[in-house]
């Protein structure tokens, strides 16, 4: 069984494929380039993960992907467990909490553009499929995907049948089944359900102040397709999927500053107490609610010509609230709400914010072949509309005292045509030439503050207008060997500042769009008669009017700038090696080089003597592999581990002391039993195996005054069973 994240190359067939791969011989599927692909054919980058890799590996939801794949940082947001904060290649996103965020890597769950990372960090309950391509998706993927998308591809209906589950009990009391069925219900139609529920009831985390542990929840949702079988030239799926998320939400870590000297030997920047403690007066809330339809339709107009529809209807609510400093005593007063104010912490700056969004996105193709295959072309127009409100609570706390409420009405209005047509100009080399006109529209309605405590009203709109070309050639040098060259740009939207209230002059303001130009070269090659695989992906990104994250006007404010031209390049190299029958090993290590190329003078950056860019690490690498042990008519044993690395990186702008993460070790091992022909399995898994005291992020929020860490979980072991039909 192989587990190793592979770097796929794709080309040509048809959309929608949700085939589930053999997990040894190395040839998985995918659709990075909108249409069915077989791996090592085609010059795009992509990590990719079957559900054998998944299982295996304990990936069970979107930030696991992040160390399986080169370059790629991906952690929980400073809102809530559920919101992601992004980065790859330069580009990162860390606002997710809020509906004026847009990311710089798109995520799609069945070729449907998911806009919100307020509710990002999906359970991958029935995932056939993980694609992760890196660098600048303009052309097919359009409207921010400008380094990087998340492909999420769930087993759809085909008229097989099957019936998976998947039982497991964990550390911190926590009880998860998973369920998959699927079955034909008549003549031409056929039947995908799955379903998740994960109930954490012990916290991993503590608050000292209100005497009890932290970080627990309740996730659970399903999906149920619908979809046409063997209909000559149609094919047709209807898709409804629902979930919803509770926790007592984000629980900060306070820095030693927080409380004011810090202790012998320590930095201010040092996390107080113990390493998972926190100490706010205050209850956290972390909720989301999300639901959605969809309907894909393909019909095949002629011999190697298809149109094809995907059209999506989603709604989401979140509710999150949370204590930004983890607690303090530098703000102790009747409104923080504490018991004992001799003995406990008062609240920093907390924040409840209400949030609702909907979008509808629909996207029309035509794919088709001619000249015997020499040619490929697929054509497409997309369309994305959205409305979304955010609100924060009357029971907001700045510095101490009670705050006025803000909120945003926000409108996002997109349109983009585009095409890509790959010609083989001999039979060893092929040249292709993409194309995307985007344009998007947004406005922003809202209320703040001022100094006074009154409400100001504020009206912005921002208009785009972009072209992201894209040109590749690839050449075949033997049966087992391509290299390829990419040139292509990428482009995020611009937005809207939302995390500066009370900055009437600023809050709501506009910042411009950003772009980047990549230039790649690749190569991908199959050895010892696949034994042995390597793929290497070089590139040099110049980005254009980056977008960054600074600290705004008013204490505990951040305010987006277009801070900069700065330079990203790299080499990321991905390897799997299957030297007998009964061992994998996988590989994958990443080099990243980034520098400041011109700074606007006023920008926090420049003033901070910032040279690189926060959320890059130079390097980062994973190893690991399996071992099968057979025992005849009993079944077999597998044995599996896998360690990764990320060197140290800073979280904000200004590269302070505050801000920075040393470098991350993780292991995590799995034993599991498989009964004869794989129906039944028994699993031992344990994750972050040596129990490593790590922070994702760390920052200080009012600067001299008061910050925070967020940690990760602490090793976690989990038993279970599965069994498949």
């Amino acid at each position: 069984m192989g587990l190793c994240p592979v770097f796929v190359f794709a080309q040509t067939v048809d959309a929608g494929s949700t085939k589930v791969d053999d997990a040894t011989s190395g040839d998985i599927v995918v659709t990075a380039q909108r249409r069915e692909q077989s791996l090592q054919d085609t010059p795009v980058a992509v990590t990719a993960l079957n559900p054998a890799m998944l299982e295996a590996r304990s990936i069970t939801d979107v930030i696991k992907i992040a160390s399986n794949t080169p370059g790629l940082y991906i952690s929980q947001g400073t809102a809530s467990p559920n919101t992601l904060q992004i980065g790859m290649r330069g580009a990162l996103e860390q606002n997710g909490g809020t509906i004026t965020s847009e990311s710089p890597v798109a995520i799609y769950i069945d070729d449907v553009y998911q806009s919100r990372l307020s509710a990002a960090n999906y359970d991958l309950a029935d995932i056939v499929r993980v694609e992760v391509l890196r660098g600048p998706q303009g052309t097919l993927y359009g409207r921010n995907s400008m380094t990087g998308a998340i492909k999420l591809i769930t087993r759809q209906p085909n008229g097989d049948t099957w019936f998976n589950t998947d039982i497991s009990y964990a550390r911190f009391e926590e009880a998860k089944a998973k369920v998959s069925i699927g079955a034909p219900i008549a003549r031409n139609l056929a039947l995908a359900a799955s379903g998740f529920y994960d109930n954490r009831d012990e916290g991993w985390q503590y608050n000292t102040t209100l005497d009890k542990d932290v970080s627990k929840f309740r996730r659970y949702g399903g999906q149920l397709a619908l979809g046409l079988t063997d209909v000559d030239g149609l094919d047709a799926v209807l898709t409804g999927r629902y979930i919803n998320s509770t926790s007592d939400g984000q629980h900060f870590l306070p820095m030693n500053e927080n409380f004011g000297a810090p202790p012998p030997g320590q930095s201010p920047y040092d996390a107080a107490g113990g390493f998972y403690e926190t100490r706010t007066p205050r209850d956290g809330i972390g909720d989301a609610e999300m639901y959605s339809v969809s309907l894909n339709v393909g019909y095949k107009l002629a011999d190697g010509i298809k149109v094809r529809s995907i059209s999506a209807y989603q709604h989401l609510k979140d509710h999150w609230a949370l204590d930004f400093a983890g607690g303090t005593t530098k703000f102790l007063n009747p409104f923080t709400f504490s018991t004992d104010l001799g003995n406990s912490a008062g609240v920093g700056f907390f924040r409840d914010s209400f949030g609702k969004q909907h979008q509808f996105t629909q996207e029309l193709q035509l794919l088709g072949s001619t000249m015997d295959d020499r040619l490929n072309y697929i054509f497409g127009f997309f369309y994305f509309d959205e409305k979304a409100k955010q609100n924060t609570g009357p029971g907001d706390i700045y510095l101490g005292f009670p705050s006025v409420p803000s909120d945003i009405d926000l409108t996002s209005r997109s349109y983009a045509g585009y095409g890509q047509i790959d010609y083989k100009l001999l039979d060893s080399l092929t040249a292709s030439v993409g194309l995307r006109y985007t344009s998007d529209k947004k406005t922003f309605f809202g209320h703040t503050p001022n100094a006074f405590g009154s409400l100001v009203e504020l009206r912005y709109g921002v208009k785009s207008k972009v072209w992201t070309p894209k040109f590749n050639l690839q050449w075949d040098i033997a049966r087992n060997a391509m290299v390829y060259g990419t040139v292509a740009k990428g482009y995020r939207a611009g937005g809207f500042n939302s995390l500066n209230t009370g900055d009437t002059l600023g809050y709501g303001v506009p910042y411009a769009p950003e772009s980047v130009w990549s230039y790649e070269l690749g190569a991908k090659l199959d050895m010892l008669d696949r034994k042995l695989t390597m793929n290497v992906a070089a590139y040099h990104e110049q980005l254009k009017d980056l977008q960054t994250l600074a600290f705004g006007a008013l204490p505990g404010t951040f305010l987006f700038q277009n801070a900069a031209k700065a330079k990203v390049e790299g080499v990321e190299v991905e390897a799997t090696a299957r030297p007998a029958s009964w061992i994998n090993l996988f590989g994958n290590v990443t080099y990243t080089y980034d520098k400041y190329q011109k700074l606007r003078p006023d920008s926090q950056a420049a003033q901070s003597g910032a040279t690189r860019l926060p959320l890059i690490s130079r390097w980062q690498y994973q190893a690991g592999g399996t071992v099968t042990a057979p025992l005849g008519d009993a079944g077999s044993v597998d044995v599996s581990g896998d360690y990764a690395y990320r060197s140290s990186y800073n979280s904000v702008v200004t590269l302070s002391e505050a801000s920075r993460n040393p470098a991350i070790g993780r292991a995590n091992a799995a034993i599991t039993y498989k009964a004869p022909e794989d129906r039944f399995e028994i699993y031992a898994q344990a994750s972050n195996v040596f129990n490593s005291k790590d922070a994702a992020t760390s920052a200080e929020f009012v600067t001299g005054v008061f910050g925070y860490k967020i940690p990760l979980e602490p090793r976690v072991w989990r038993l279970g069973f599965r069994y498949k039909m």
